[in-house]
């Protein structure tokens, strides 16, 4: 990845030990070294690579494979599933009863609500739930306007996992090498459930803490990770009539509390038990991927100056994209603010 904080929260919380054993690698260290270490590798932030970055991803694993054929690589790059195809493959497949089209062929949706997403992050939906074309339509048009691409808004049909007392739900597991992790138990009364408006107390503890000692849909789960390909990430998911339903793969998830949450004591304390029991089942699986093979020795990697200079126009792009979205949001919302209530 370019950004390590994600894995660096951990290390600093929970992973103090493997600090001799675990190394973050960038694509700029690999362009720097024209290089990498011997060793176990993970790919993570699949869906963040840019087409350089994954050319270069892919041609670290061919040469490490050449000189070890055993060696373990996890998340191939060319062969993870990304969101839109992991999604439609469990569509198809009968493993999800919503359905996922790209934002082109919106005129496709004969079934509402449905609401927008955007294939390349893990924000969460970009709109509203969305009950006819014509508020779809609008919809799309809105954010091409702010500067997404086409290409990369999805259309998704809603799937409702309201229980009868109004509780949302969302499960996250990890899957590390081999190992299905239990991760967390979400409990929300908004359908977007999310880490802000999330409900702690002394039962959804409770029920957190066995989900992670139970892990009582471990055989979905590992044919679900199948499916997409992966073997290091986290996968959040919901149940509706009994039934999980996926709603994304996340291969460079967040380990830590996200910066601005607020968390009284008293809601650390409560969650703690499977807070704790996670991040050793993680630690050892971790452990359990690692190999014998000797870090000192550098296998070549050959990034040609082509390769740079596309390298450096990707990140130029994606930084124009994405202050060219910032700035247009915030003038919408000056504009918005000064529009009669």
């Amino acid at each position: 990845p370019q950004e390590t904080w994600e894995f660096e929260g951990y290390l600093q919380r929970y992973g103090t030990g493997l600090t001799n054993r675990l190394k973050l690698l960038t694509y700029d260290n690999i362009v720097s070294r024209q290089g990498v270490p011997l060793g176990s590798y993970v790919f993570v932030a699949i869906d963040q690579l840019t087409a350089t970055e994954k050319q270069i991803a892919v041609q670290c694993c061919e040469a490490l494979v050449r000189v070890d054929p055993d060696i373990t690589l996890i998340n191939h790059p060319s062969e993870v599933l990304l969101r839109y195809e992991f999604l439609k493959a469990c569509f198809d497949n009968k493993r999800n009863s919503f359905c996922i089209r790209r934002a082109a062929e919106f005129r496709a949706f004969r079934k509402f609500p449905v609401f927008l997403r955007n294939e390349l992050d893990h924000n969460g939906s970009l709109s509203d739930l969305l009950y006819t074309r014509g508020q779809l339509s609008r919809a799309v048009a809105r954010h091409v306007a702010t500067g997404y691409r086409l290409h990369d808004l999805l259309v998704v049909e809603y799937c409702d996992t309201v229980n009868r007392a109004g509780m949302f739900r969302k499960y996250s597991a990890y899957i590390v090498g081999d190992r299905i992790l239990p991760n967390s138990v979400m409990h929300g009364t908004n359908w977007i459930t999310k880490s802000r408006g999330r409900l702690i107390d002394a039962n959804t503890a409770r029920e957190e803490l066995a989900y992670v000692q139970d892990n009582p849909h471990a055989a979905w789960l590992r044919e679900t990770f199948e499916l997409a390909r992966i073997r290091y990430g986290r996968i959040d998911y919901g149940i509706k009539d009994g039934q999980p339903q996926v709603w994304e793969i996340n291969t460079n998830p967040a380990m830590t509390v996200p910066r601005g949450t607020s968390r009284t004591p008293a809601q650390i304390r409560l969650r703690d038990p499977a807070r704790q029991l996670f991040a050793s089942n993680f630690r050892a699986a971790l452990e359990a991927i690692d190999s014998t093979a000797e870090p000192s020795r550098t296998v070549s990697i050959i990034v040609s100056q082509e390769q740079r200079r596309r390298l450096a126009a990707e990140r130029r792009r994606r930084a124009r994209d994405q202050a060219r979205r910032v700035a247009i949001s915030q003038y919408a919302g000056v504009f918005r603010r000064l529009l009669p209530h």
